[in-house]
């Protein structure tokens, strides 16, 4: 059986949605019926309102009446937030130092498996000295 070393890098989308917020915030479901759109959409406009969560991206919306499109930065089905910015927000509610001991942990991480890729005989190409 051929097992490969090094596992391919997840790709993370750049974005996130409305589900993925609510479903990151836990407030996917009430009891067991799941929340309705109405409710997740203005659920996260109080969070921007109230909780200084990022502003989503600027949405084109037609207006019904006219035709005509304008951007929107109000909160759509559509609506998308950059990946950066609401994972900040989540980590600025962590009480002080917890990123620190995250970074540190991946740091040991790194240590661990660049260890192993010496003791395999790799070494980097491209971000490190070889």
């Amino acid at each position: 059986m051929h097992h490969p070393i090094f596992v391919q890098a997840v790709r993370l989308p750049p974005t996130y949605g409305v589900g993925d917020i609510v479903r990151r915030l836990g407030q996917e479901q009430h009891g067991t019926r799941a929340r309705s759109l109405a409710w997740q959409l203005a659920y996260i406009r109080d969070l921007i309102a109230q909780a200084r969560f990022p502003q989503p991206l600027p949405l084109p919306v037609r207006d019904r009446a006219t035709g005509t499109r304008t951007l929107s930065a109000d909160v759509h089905r559509g609506s998308r937030w950059p990946r950066h910015l609401v994972d900040q927000w989540f980590e600025d509610l962590l009480p002080p130092g917890a990123a620190a001991a995250d970074i540190a942990e991946q740091r040991a991480g790194e240590a661990i498996m660049d260890e192993r890729a010496r003791a395999l005989g790799l070494h980097m190409i491209d971000g490190g000295a070889a």
